[in-house]
Order: structure tokens, then C-alpha cells, then sequence
């Protein structure tokens, strides 16, 4: 009965305890969403500073 009893509590931490299964994959789905969300924000930021370079050149060239 004892062992029963340790295999569910085991079961049930495993699956739906704190830190378990069930958590890390809600925490990984999160952390791809961020990830994709950054590589959006990584590319806008290098097109806002293509074009602040190219302001600064035309600027430079109009001198």
C-alpha cells in the first residue's frame, strides 16, 4: 500500500507538481514566443539603423 501510495505522489509531481512537466511546457512555449518576438525586434532595429546611415549620407553628400 506504502508503495502505491509513493508512486502516485511521485506520478503526480512529476506531471502536475510544482516545476513539473506540464510547467516546463508552458514555460518553453513562452520562451519561443519570445524568441521569434525578438528576432522580429532585431530585425526593425537593423532597418532603423540603415536608415539613420542612409539620412547620414545623403546629409554628408548635400555638404
Amino acid at each position: 500500500m506504502f508503495f502505491l501510495f509513493l508512486l502516485f505522489w511521485l506520478q503526480y509531481s512529476l506531471w502536475l507538481g510544482k516545476n513539473g512537466i506540464f510547467d516546463y511546457i508552458k514555460i518553453y512555449k513562452k520562451v519561443i514566443l519570445e524568441k521569434i518576438n525578438n528576432e522580429y525586434l532585431d530585425m526593425r532595429n537593423k532597418e532603423v539603423i540603415a536608415n539613420i546611415k542612409n539620412l547620414n549620407n545623403d546629409i554628408n553628400h548635400q555638404k
